[in-house]
């Protein structure tokens, strides 16, 4: 289980910063952990989605397909029992991902009282104005209209969704700019390293603005500023 201090700490932070405290720590595959600009956020105005995943997956639009709610039932049962904040990451299935309508507004009526958070998803939704009233946070490829019965599977099973894996139980970031999973292996440094990269860029960009130095003194000083985070990150790397 991901622990609630961590998603805590996370929750204010930028999804681009979490990518890039990553890479000092060293993660050389990022295509590994970042979904591709199909999932777009659909609700630009909330605050990031940080949660542990539970994983489904869905069909919604194949004729004839009957309902299956177990488990989404079962899904429910889960969330109820787990105290952490909860994404829903669902991969579609019937194989025309433009024409699933995975939720809608009276879904996350349901979820929110669950302690979920948001959804990510291959799919569709709709009913978007009233799921963001509500403060559900939702990533997509499409807004769409209508859905036809709801065949759910795979509970707790790896998903595929925006070229990558996510398994039960990771954890999620994602806003505006995209959503990524944090691996395990991360989750003890994470938050030190997002400190550290914070710690960098704002030293630099303030740098950057200053009309007083010339060149040359903008160089000395951004190669003491490089020289000092590099020591930092050896600290922390050191202590993975």
């Amino acid at each position: 289980m991901v622990e609630r201090a961590l998603i805590e700490e996370l929750a204010d932070s930028e999804t681009a910063l979490l990518c890039n405290a990553m890479s000092i720590l060293g993660l050389s595959e990022p295509h590994t952990y970042y979904m591709d600009g199909t999932i777009q956020c659909l609700t630009p105005e909330l605050p990031p989605l940080v949660g542990q995943a539970i994983t489904i997956k869905v069909d919604t639009c194949t004729p004839g397909k009957p309902s299956n709610p177990g488990p989404m039932q079962e899904l429910h049962r889960q969330a109820a029992e787990l105290d952490v904040p909860l994404v829903i990451v669902c991969e579609t299935t019937s194989g025309t991902p433009m024409r699933e309508c995975v939720m809608g507004d009276g879904m996350a009526k349901s979820f929110i009282s669950l302690g979920i958070e948001g959804l990510v998803t291959d799919g569709g939704v709709r009913d978007m104005p009233g799921i963001a009233a509500q403060g559900f946070r939702v990533f997509s490829i499409a807004r769409v209209v209508q859905h036809a019965n709801l065949h759910w599977s795979d509970l707790n099973e790896p998903v595929s969704v925006g070229g990558i894996t996510v398994n039960n139980g990771d954890l999620i970031h994602a806003d505006e700019g995209g959503c990524i999973l944090v691996p395990k292996e991360n989750h003890p440094y994470i938050a030190e390293a997002c400190r550290l990269v914070q710690w960098f860029e704002k030293e630099a960009h303030t740098m950057s603005r200053r009309s007083d130095l010339s060149p040359a003194q903008k160089t000395k000083e951004m190669e003491r500023i490089g020289g000092a985070h590099a020591e930092r990150i050896a600290k922390l790397k050191a202590s993975a």
